[in-house]
């Protein structure tokens, strides 16, 4: 990875090269699409961080460019790759530049959520609440599966669609919102290989969010329990959203805390399996996370430890 990053960085062709290649195959490999796109999202952001936030959209610009002739030129839909340039490059490319004026991670993750916000906001202003949309969909989907003979009980059961139609513009925006914190967390890490090895491990390690963005979420999140209607899914979609970076805070918190209680790796690879088959394990690191804001775990552990030594 580190000869990569060196790569990347040591010319503005090379770096387009790796993002054009990376996009152009994104539609092309759908099993590894999303995989090389938050590539290509994490190399406009490094080549932002490392060289300039000009140098980065350069190589944006470009290699978008070259994307979209691309599939003009097979007669594919650029359109397709369009959107997925827009809705991946450009948030990394905005993030990357925040995280290089404030050099916060904080800050630059709570632009990322912003982003969120505003496409959850500009769906409902120019659309209304999406939800019948998606309910029409999986519903779809569940004919789809009943004429080939597959049968899922959730999909079957008319009010826990109705829930969870109610929420998908949500999980949708919120998982785009990890995608950009994730190029974003890797293109950081590949810029501390190269200048500063270990500076990302410690930055990350302090990741925290402030208090006013804790409570303008906590509200967010009364919102959803306590008020009705479109309003309610609204707050709870939006709520998703704005948790995402309170979710990486949370991992800082296991992180930080199982590095100085000498935990080994096997530690961090339970709780990652246990994030990816429970979900309710990740609103529960979300909601440590949101927790930490006033409690900070780190500094009570530290305390703690202090005096017991």
């Amino acid at each position: 990875m580190k000869a990569l990053a060196a790569y990347i960085i040591s010319g503005r062709w090379q770096a387009v090269l790796v993002v054009s290649i990376s996009g152009v195959l994104t539609v092309t490999l759908p099993p590894l699409g999303s995989m090389l796109n938050y590539l290509a999202a994490a190399v406009v952001a490094l080549v932002t961080l490392h060289v300039g936030v000009l140098a980065g959209l350069q190589v944006m610009v470009i290699a978008a460019a070259v994307t979209l002739l691309f599939y003009q030129l097979l007669g594919q839909q650029a359109a397709v790759a369009l959107v997925l340039i827009l809705m991946l490059w450009l948030p990394c490319w905005t993030t990357a530049f925040v995280l290089r004026q404030t050099n916060s991670l904080g800050q630059a993750l709570k632009s990322a959520a912003l982003f969120g916000a505003c496409l959850l906001l500009m769906v409902f202003g120019l659309y209304g609440d999406p939800s019948a949309w998606w309910l029409q969909q999986l519903q779809q989907v569940e004919a789809s599966l009943a004429e080939g003979g597959f049968s899922f009980p959730a999909l079957t059961d008319a009010e826990l669609l109705q829930e969870v139609s109610a929420l998908m513009t949500g999980v949708l925006f919120a998982s785009l919102v990890i995608g950009v914190a994730a190029s974003l967390l890797l293109a950081r890490w590949w810029q501390s290989v190269l200048v500063h090895p270990g500076a990302f491990r410690d930055e990350f390690y302090e990741l925290r969010l402030g208090y006013g963005n804790g409570l303008i979420t906590l509200g967010i999140m009364l919102v959803a329990r306590f008020m009705q209607g479109t309003v309610s899914d609204f707050a709870a979609q939006l709520a998703m959203i704005m948790l995402v970076p309170y979710l990486l805070a949370g991992l800082a918190v296991i992180h930080s805390l199982l590095n100085r209680a000498g935990r080994g790796g096997g530690w961090l690879i339970a709780i990652y399996v246990l994030l990816a088959i429970v979900p309710q394990a990740t609103l529960m690191l979300a909601a440590g996370g949101l927790l930490d804001t006033w409690i900070d775990f780190r500094r009570r552990f530290t305390r703690d430890e202090g005096r017991t030594g």
